[in-house]
């Protein structure tokens, strides 16, 4: 497969409000890359996702470009994650290298292993992310559906033992013999929210909005609570 023969299309999910400094971003790159990028407004993520796999399949696109709407990459990074995802047979599926909002972590996992050992080339992995990752279509044409799916744990609580609708279906995906990997070398943005304020020394702080909450609206409630 040839990224310049290729029929490559972009999708992604979206919600009726969002960061238009990335949403700008992300189809500036798209439209500098001749590449079209397919948006579902539908409010559940996996359902959204089968459906336009499915309908890419069935319109002859061999490759699907999955795209986060908070994520923030060039025309640099698409044709740098198609070059490697062609590059071999073996590669199924690459992942770029993005970091989790809020948390100094990568979005992938590797089976409970983590210490990444870089070897120059993609990384073999569990599980990825969907904020800019390359697939070849006709991998899915063995793995039973429904590809994305969220499940509770086994009492039947969303706690941290659910399975969300990405793992689902990377996990399936591996099921089928088919291997995903992440280029370390592809290291794209990832949008998120920093609140500025002031301390007590008068100097400006930049925190994560789960940090602001721990560190002022929760602290705060329950020093009210105890003046109750």
């Amino acid at each position: 497969m040839d990224t310049k023969t290729a029929n490559v299309a972009a999708f992604m999910t979206a919600p009726r409000y969002e960061c238009v400094w990335s949403r700008n971003v992300i189809d500036h790159a798209f439209k500098k890359a001749g590449i079209p990028l397919i948006v579902s407004g539908g409010v559940f993520y996996g359902q959204c996702m089968q459906r336009m796999f499915e309908d890419a399949i069935k319109h002859g696109v061999e490759i699907a470009i999955t795209v986060d709407f908070d994520s923030c990459f060039t025309l640099e990074h698409i044709h740098r994650l198609l070059g490697v995802l062609t590059s071999n047979d073996k590669y199924d599926a690459v992942a770029a290298m993005q970091c989790k909002r809020g948390k100094q972590i990568p979005l992938f996992t590797m089976g409970g292993k983590t210490q990444v050992e870089y070897q120059g080339e993609p990384l073999e992995v569990t599980t990825a992310h969907f904020g800019l990752t390359a697939i070849k279509l006709d991998r899915l044409k063995d793995i039973p559906k429904p590809w994305f799916w969220c499940r509770p744990d086994a009492n039947g609580c969303w706690t941290d033992d659910k399975i969300d609708d990405d793992i689902w279906f990377w996990n399936r995906f591996r099921e089928a013999g088919r291997r995903v990997w992440v280029d370390l070398e592809c290291r794209i943005g990832h949008m998120e929210e920093m609140i500025a304020i002031y301390d007590d020394q008068m100097q400006p702080q930049h925190i994560y909005p789960e940090q602001w909450r721990q560190q002022y609206l929760e602290k705060k409630e329950q020093i009210g609570r105890a003046h109750v």
